[in-house]
Parts: C-alpha cells; sequence; structure tokens
C-alpha cells in the first residue's frame, strides 16, 4: 500500500477538484454530450432549456431506436412521474410503451425541473415533434390535474386512462376501516368482474349502499372519473393489456438502483 503513491484523501481532494469544476454547467455538459449522439445517429433528438443560470428548467430526449419503436407500437404510451429521486431536484419523466413481446419499451425520457401544465404540455408537444405517426391512441397515467389538462391541450384526440392500481390502493386508506375490511372483494368484483357499463354501475351502488358510503366523497368522485378507469368503460379502447403505470415505476425503481439517483 505505501508504494501506490497516494491515499484515501487524495482520491477526495481530486473528486472535489473535479466537481468544483464541473460545478454551474449542467446545460453545457449535458447539450455537449446529446449533440454527440446526435453526431453519431442523426435521428437522436433532443431539447434542452436552462434557467438562466447554466441549469437545467428541462430536458427531453429519444434516440433513434425509440422513435423507430414508436412507428411500431406508438398506440399505448404510459407515463408516470410518481417516482422523483435524484439530487437535482428534478423530476425524471419516461414515456413507455410495450412491444409485441410484452416487453417494456422506452419511447423518451424528460427532466422537469415543475410538474406544471405548461412544462407538461412543453414535454407532450416535443414528444409529438420527435415521434412518427402522431398521437398515441391511449395514455395512461395517474391522477395528476395538471397532467390531465396537458394532455387533453397536446393529446386531445388520445383516450386519457387513470391508472387502475393508483385507485384502487387508495381504497384501503380512504375508506372506513371496517368498512374496507368487509365490502373490499364486493368493490373488486363489480371493478374486475363487469362485463357492460350497467352491470357495474348496479353492482357499485349495490356495494355502496350495502356499506353505507353513499354520501362517501372520494367514493363519488371514483364513480364520476369512471369512464376513465373501470375496465367495463374501457373496453373499447386499444390499451395493449395494460390499464395501470406500473411498469413506469418498476423502470424507475431499477435505474434508481443502478444510477443510484444521480445524473451522470
Amino acid at each position: 500500500m505505501d508504494k501506490i503513491g497516494f491515499i484515501k484523501k487524495d482520491i477526495y481532494n481530486l473528486e472535489c477538484s473535479v466537481n468544483g469544476k464541473l460545478r454551474n454547467h449542467d446545460v453545457e455538459l449535458v447539450t455537449e454530450y446529446f449533440m454527440a449522439e446526435q453526431k453519431k445517429n442523426e435521428a437522436f433528438y433532443f431539447k434542452i432549456e436552462g434557467d438562466g443560470h447554466d441549469r437545467f428548467s428541462r430536458c427531453f430526449w429519444a434516440d433513434a431506436t425509440s422513435r423507430r419503436a414508436y412507428g411500431f407500437y406508438g398506440d399505448v404510451v404510459v407515463f408516470d412521474i410518481t417516482f422523483n429521486t435524484n439530487r437535482y431536484n428534478l423530476t425524471f419523466a419516461p414515456m413507455l410503451g410495450v412491444n409485441n413481446h410484452g416487453q417494456t419499451i422506452v419511447l423518451a425520457c424528460a427532466f422537469l425541473s415543475k410538474e406544471t401544465t405548461e412544462s407538461f404540455v412543453w414535454m407532450f408537444e416535443e414528444f409529438k415533434k420527435a415521434m412518427p405517426g402522431g398521437e398515441p391512441k391511449t395514455i395512461i397515467t395517474d391522477q395528476d390535474v395538471a397532467m390531465a389538462i396537458a394532455i387533453s391541450i397536446a393529446f386531445p384526440t388520445t383516450f386519457h386512462r387513470l391508472c387502475i392500481w393508483h385507485i384502487t390502493s387508495k381504497f384501503s386508506v380512504k375508506l372506513p376501516r371496517d368498512a374496507y375490511k368487509e365490502y373490499w372483494r364486493e368493490f373488486q368484483k363489480a371493478i374486475w368482474d363487469t362485463d357492460n357499463k350497467d352491470e357495474f354501475d348496479a353492482k357499485w351502488n349495490i356495494v355502496v349502499t350495502k356499506a353505507g358510503l353513499t354520501d362517501h366523497p372520494w367514493l363519488s368522485s371514483m364513480f364520476d372519473l369512471r369512464e376513465s378507469w373501470v375496465p367495463a368503460y374501457a373496453r373499447q379502447f386499444f390499451a395493449a393489456g395494460m390499464s395501470s403505470s406500473q411498469r413506469a415505476e418498476v423502470l424507475m425503481v431499477f435505474s434508481s438502483n443502478t444510477y443510484q439517483g444521480e445524473i451522470r
């Protein structure tokens, strides 16, 4: 060890020196990297906007493979931003699809400094510029007002389907404990085991009445939104076998574990 010529503290000091030189050059460095990727393949698409202080405001990119994949498998897009971990406090926003083998594919990605309607519209407009074939037929997201407005603006012909997993996972939290324990299975049957709209409405109203929850605000709001998440209402819209955005969450958990949530 004494012949190596440096100690652990020397490595630490070198890292501090390198990081100091790179600090406040985020936009410049990432732009250079994306331009290099574009030079390798002109089909690489990206757009970066800074905040005027050499920091990211938002960034979008899609490589040649992803753009080509959208041409084949872009009918259904999954968009989920619920998993947000990186040291820059940026929201990672992937847009995913599924191929003919049922495998998750990455169509495009973005980093956003704000989760606002304006930011989402910007991202979706860049997505449309990058992708062949127009708007997706279906987009699956969680419940987010700003996102919903942005989708109605950028994708006016796209069916916006709410993630059924996000909704059903809230029953245990939103319902009184005793009502949840006694009636959750009946709610499940109403949601999953009905073939048409009238059958769902009837079963839902029966279980809500039995549980004494006819005036429950959250249940009433979910019933009002049933066309966006209940399978019996969404069967006519192609969804490639998907009804939730968990594919995005799985991808982001994997990415976080692999890269420790840092932009490198």
